[in-house]
């Protein structure tokens, strides 16, 4: 048996044990195949099976759940190639927010090859050295130019000779020889200084590190309207707010979009696995999550509705957005943001909210 078949057997043998754990009674017992037959009907994984929390969801609303892949190629068959390219490479989008006087995070420098297209108004650094000499004191960010989901993104103070990262403290030219071995295999490197939350996300996070909005937007006939919404908690020593199907550790909680109010906040049980459980308080401040309200919320629609303005070519776009202490932050646009995301922290279907836009199963 290949290895693929092998990881796919191990899949449904978690999401069945999932499945039994929520057996109640005699009548219950059909999950015990429920994950095979929500393949087969519905086309849905083992995992999605198990992040959608689908045994606790009625059986008539299991159609309404969208798989991310396909729902992805959707999108792709709907939005302009101009549209794709801009969201997808985050110095594009950059130079878009500044053209349109959209609010987003300053970019200190790209890092990149030596013969890469000369970017206006961007410092670009081609080597470890440039780096040292260029980069003042201050704390930073760098993420790949194009790039989802967190990966190959951390944080990073310099003073003087040092850098400090989670990993502990190192000589700057060790640390830039590092970040250009990366760029040598062909990721460009995208450095900002580092966003600070709102006091009040950062006294509910007990973390320095950025938690982000994802705010879901959609165009009808000029009309903007936001459709959906979640909120990335941090959670521990952890640098980025990604969830990574939970992967991460950090939190999902779904956003009433009228409101900006915290609904049902979850969390991963198992790192390997993701079976969803709800969480009442942050595990780190202990502050209760229910009912929690984003600072700032009518300003945070207010700045993806003027933003989606300058983007007629996306129906839907998944914004990120940041929230300081005095200031709204566009900080990236998604034309495939993740609907499995979405769903699982409103463990309901988003078919519904998305099939005016699109022709997708509801």
């Amino acid at each position: 048996m290949s290895n693929k078949w092998i990881c796919v057997l191990r899949d449904y043998i978690q999401a069945t044990c999932y499945a039994c754990s929520q057996i109640r009674s005699i009548s219950g017992l059909w999950l015990i195949v429920a994950p095979i037959y929500c393949r087969l009907k519905y086309g849905l994984g083992a995992r999605d099976f198990t992040i959608y929390q689908l045994p606790r969801v009625a059986l008539r609303e299991w159609s309404q759940f969208l798989q991310n892949e396909p729902f992805k190629r959707v999108l792709a068959s709907q939005a302009s190639v101009y549209g794709r390219q801009l969201a997808d490479d985050k110095h594009a989008f950059y130079q878009h927010c500044w053209q349109h006087h959209l609010p987003t995070p300053q970019l200190t420098c790209l890092l990149c090859a030596p013969d890469s297209e000369q970017q206006q108004g961007t410092p670009l650094l081609h080597s470890a050295d440039q780096l040292c000499q260029f980069l003042p004191d201050g704390q930073y960010f760098v993420k790949p130019q194009r790039g989802s989901h967190g990966q190959h993104a951390f944080a990073f103070v310099r003073q003087g000779a040092v850098v400090i990262t989670a990993q502990g403290h190192s000589r700057i030219q060790s640390f830039a020889h590092r970040v250009f071995q990366l760029v040598r295999s062909g990721i460009p490197m995208i450095v900002q200084p580092q966003l600070v939350n709102h006091p009040s996300i950062r006294q509910l996070t007990g973390s320095p590190h950025l938690s982000t909005i994802r705010v879901v937007t959609a165009m009808e006939q000029g009309e903007i309207r936001a459709i959906g919404s979640f909120f990335r908690i941090i959670n521990g020593n952890n640098q980025t707010d990604s969830f990574c199907h939970g992967s991460s550790g950090n939190l999902i909680a779904a956003v009433d979009v009228n409101e900006g109010r915290l609904m049902s906040t979850k969390i991963v049980c198992n790192k390997t696995w993701p079976v969803m459980a709800e969480i009442s308080q942050h595990p780190l401040t202990g502050i209760t999550l229910q009912n929690f309200m984003l600072p700032r919320w009518q300003e945070v629609l207010a700045t993806v509705f003027a933003a989606h303005k300058t983007m007629p070519f996306l129906k839907t776009i998944g914004w990120d957005v940041a929230v300081s202490a005095d200031m709204v932050w566009v900080v990236e646009a998604n034309w495939r943001y993740d609907i499995d995301a979405l769903q699982a922290a409103h463990t309901k279907g988003f078919a519904a909210a998305i099939k005016p836009f699109y022709a997708v199963r509801a």
